[in-house]
């Protein structure tokens, strides 16, 4: 069930403090005892609340641990309404019956106190690009949490300190643009969520910078990553055969200082129009998030969600592979829009 309503960004902090104030009446009524009216009147929405209780199962609070708060998505609709000055066209997603999804939510890094120290970077030597079909990459490949994994084909959906089998699906990404397509790419493994995860984006910044710094003719950078808390996997058939559903991600300016971010999300959504036309099924769309995912360091930088936790190795492979013939595509467009472009 999808609800369009036009979001004005501008008053962000004031629907902030109204939910504030709501969620303080709502726990002053259930503590002075006015709990009993209020479950009857959420009973009586249609399908919201049927499961409710005080009780939470032990995996809630790991996913809590795991991922984060829980969260409803805004999530940017495939038909955007007609432009209006100062609004932005979304749609609230109903996930599930319990109101309830986790997500793989993408811890953001925020500047430090002034006086504290950050955590020492990697050494250089921990940098290793890897360079596929020469010197002048076009595409830029990595991985902010190195340790995600599919389950099915792993056993788990985690291994810390380690290059998991995400590592596997950029490789296969790299591979397929630049000996099927002809598409120059540099490639990091370097491991950036060990050993501290909240640093993880921290250090993918770092990459990212030298990247760019080293490989000027670089025209996008893709962070890949899987998703998570999905209760089946997404899967789509394509040319009779299983493969991952894609997510496109796209940071914004509402936690820390990103004035471009619109030029990541017209670019997330030309990719997105690009796999609609060549494998229809292959998008789950482009999903606008308030985390920022180092996509302020360049205009074509995205953030790929190549399935779920829960799908095969194999299927996320071969979404890899269609994915880098839509960049390839897209990549030949903007050439012929700009011949100077590298």
């Amino acid at each position: 069930m999808n609800i369009y309503f036009i979001t004005n960004w501008r008053v962000r902090k004031s629907l902030r403090l109204l939910c504030r104030l709501f969620l303080l009446v709502l726990a002053g009524l259930l503590l002075f005892g006015v709990s009993s009216p209020l479950k009857s009147l959420l009973r009586r929405l249609p399908g919201a609340v049927a499961s409710y209780s005080y009780s939470l199962p032990t995996s809630f609070w790991q996913g809590i641990l795991e991922a984060g708060l829980p969260t409803l998505v805004l999530e940017a609709g495939r038909q955007p309404l007609p432009p209006q000055p100062g609004l932005v066209p979304s749609a609230v997603q109903v996930l599930n019956p319990d109101l309830v999804r986790f997500l793989t939510t993408e811890e953001e890094y925020y500047p430090l106190p002034e006086g504290q120290e950050s955590p020492p970077p990697p050494p250089p030597a921990d940098f290793a690009p890897v360079e596929e079909g020469g010197r002048h990459p076009l595409v830029a490949i990595y991985n902010t949490h190195n340790a995600e994994a599919y389950a099915p084909s792993d056993g788990t959906e985690r291994t810390p300190g380690k290059n998991a089998s995400i590592s596997l699906v950029a490789a296969a990404l790299a591979q397929a643009l630049t000996e099927e397509y002809g598409v120059p790419v540099v490639r990091s493994d370097t491991i950036h969520d060990y050993p501290d995860f909240a640093q993880a984006y921290a250090n993918s910044e770092k990459t990212v910078r030298r990247l760019l710094a080293e490989y000027p003719s670089i025209q996008i950078v893709l962070d890949i990553h899987r998703d998570a808390g999905l209760k089946e996997p997404p899967v789509a058939y394509i040319n009779d055969q299983q493969v991952a559903q894609i997510l496109i991600v796209v940071g914004s300016d509402a936690r820390l200082e990103h004035p471009n971010w619109r030029q990541n999300e017209a670019f997330a959504r030309r990719l997105a129009a690009k796999m609609d036309e060549l494998y229809p099924g292959l998008s789950r769309g482009v999903r606008v998030q308030e985390g920022r995912y180092n996509q302020h360091l360049h205009p074509r930088a995205l953030l790929l969600e190549i399935g779920s936790s829960n799908n095969t190795l194999d299927q996320a492979e071969k979404a890899a592979r269609l994915m880098a013939r839509v960049l390839a595509e897209v990549l030949r467009d903007l050439q012929r829009e700009n011949p100077l472009t590298q």
